[in-house]
């Protein structure tokens, strides 16, 4: 084996409990217990949370006793856990740095309640102009003021729009769409149930998943709270990455070694409303596809999948852009509304439980990640025997750029017809208004919203999706009626 060649040496997770959780300090406990004793650290690297800190990385390292020569943190997105444990494996197989350490924490839970209070969080002092090292990761700002005026870019929403079009994909009414993907999330919980890590451990049926309650509402059509992510949760993760030289020197054992194969990346269309259809990902299927290419593993020889669960309209999306049989578990935690949903973050608890799966039984791992709506994606192969050859990574933007994108509406229609929808809900339960995509006859998209009692009936009690609607106003955001 190549001396540089990337292994994972430590991995671990934690679930906050108590009332006052602090993001640096959780990185901190859950770094040390993921650093073998006896390995120094290059450098650490974080997943950029929503908490105040710039350079948290200092910070930790201070917290372990450990002193590395960088410190480096990622932009915001589901994507960048992974898209992070990439470069980090590509740097330490080009002799960059030895050993890394990844780490992240959110710690909403604690906020939620600081604020229900009536007080601030507590953080950590950092010092004056503290800032990391490196930066990672694609600094876009991917919406736009028709995107904040449409829907408030509000991830429910968006992806509650992108299951009306996976439900007309798939062919299924309302009722039918509900119970299917009910069940889809009851294998999360199950999964979760059985995970000591998850935030909610009691199983859930698919019956409770689809019924909307008090304590169940409708956030936006078809998806109830319980088909959301969860992200009142206290929760962080960190894995540790170093060289198979270094991982020897620290005293380690070769037989717990997990190993980096293959990574990729890619985006979708930056402008929401651009995308050809809603309920496909051109990013997904070459991405995802290829990196199992690069990693020399065939889908049906994936013994650990963790597709990236924010909503069941992602991993129905990813299942269908990946070949995923519904049938096969898309979780190894439980999926963001039972295991936790610790936005950005999440991707570092599906690496770590990964990495145990694999320390347990020896097979591979695919594990995707998704930022934005449907924008950025990532895909991590691992396995635990290494690469054939080394660790191999592609960004196929070129080709993922090849696609089709929808042009912009730029004047009112004279006809348009509906793309994707959903309807939105009060907190008391009642329907707020409806969010529609809409096309003109040339293909060309703008958003539409309404808060027509008459139209969101409609919408809610049957497929709309490809039906005429009625216009009136300017794009890129028209108000409309059935």
């Amino acid at each position: 084996m190549d001396p540089r060649t990337p292994v994972i040496v430590g991995a671990a997770q934690l679930n906050g409990s108590g009332d006052e959780n602090e993001p640096v300090a959780m990185m901190a406990e859950v770094s040390g217990r993921a650093v073998p004793a006896g390995l120094t650290l290059d450098q650490i690297r974080v997943v950029k949370g929503v908490w105040p800190y710039s350079d948290p990385g200092t910070r930790v390292a201070e917290k372990i006793g450990q002193t590395p020569s960088t410190t480096g943190i990622t932009q915001l997105g589901g994507n960048e856990a992974y898209d992070l444990l990439n470069q980090t494996a590509l740097d330490i197989q080009m002799g960059g740095f030895d050993a890394v350490l990844i780490c992240a924490a959110e710690t909403m839970r604690t906020r939620r309640r600081d604020r229900r209070a009536g007080k601030r969080s507590a953080y950590l002092d950092e010092a004056d102009g503290a800032i990391p090292d490196f930066e990672y990761g694609d600094d876009v700002e991917f919406w736009d003021d028709a995107d904040w005026t449409a829907w408030g870019v509000e991830a429910a929403n968006f992806y509650a729009m992108a299951a009306s079009a996976v439900r007309h994909r798939l062919g299924l009414s309302p009722e039918d769409y509900l119970t299917q993907t009910a069940e889809l999330w009851a294998i999360g919980s199950a999964v979760a149930a059985d995970n000591p890590n998850a935030s909610i451990r009691t199983a859930v049926s698919a019956d409770e998943i689809a019924t909307v309650s008090a304590t169940n509402r409708m956030i936006a059509d078809p998806f109830p709270k319980l088909m959301t992510s969860n992200i009142n949760v206290d929760q962080a993760a960190a894995v540790v990455l170093c060289t198979a030289e270094a991982a020897r020197a620290a005293g380690t054992d070769p037989g717990s070694w997990v190993f980096p194969l293959a990574g990729t990346g890619s985006h979708d269309a930056w402008v929401a409303r651009s995308r050809d259809s809603f309920a496909l990902s051109p990013s997904m299927r070459i991405t995802g596809r290829l990196a199992l290419e690069l990693a020399g593993v065939q889908l049906e020889q994936v013994t650990n999948l963790d597709l990236y669960s924010c909503f069941p309209s992602a991993v129905q999306t990813a299942q269908h852009e990946l070949g995923v049989d519904p049938a096969t578990p898309f979780t190894l935690t439980g999926g963001m509304t039972f295991a936790g949903g610790p936005f950005n973050s999440y991707g570092m608890h599906a690496i770590a439980q990964a990495v145990h799966c694999l320390r347990d039984q020896p097979g591979s791992a695919l594990l995707t990640g998704n930022g934005g709506w449907f924008t950025k994606h990532a895909f991590c192969v691992l396995g635990s025997e290494p690469p054939l050859d080394r660790f191999r990574y592609e960004r196929p933007q070129a080709l993922v750029d090849g696609e089709p994108v929808r042009p912009l509406m730029t004047a009112p229609p004279d006809s348009a017809t509906i793309d994707a929808y959903t309807v939105t809900y009060t907190a008391d339960g009642e329907q707020e208004r409806a969010i529609m995509a809409v096309s003109d006859a040339t293909g060309a998209r703008s958003w539409a919203t309404t808060t027509d009692p008459d139209t969101m009936t409609a919408l809610v009690a049957a497929d709309c999706v490809s039906m005429p609607v009625s216009t009136r106003g300017e794009p890129p955001v028209l108000q409309a009626r059935l």
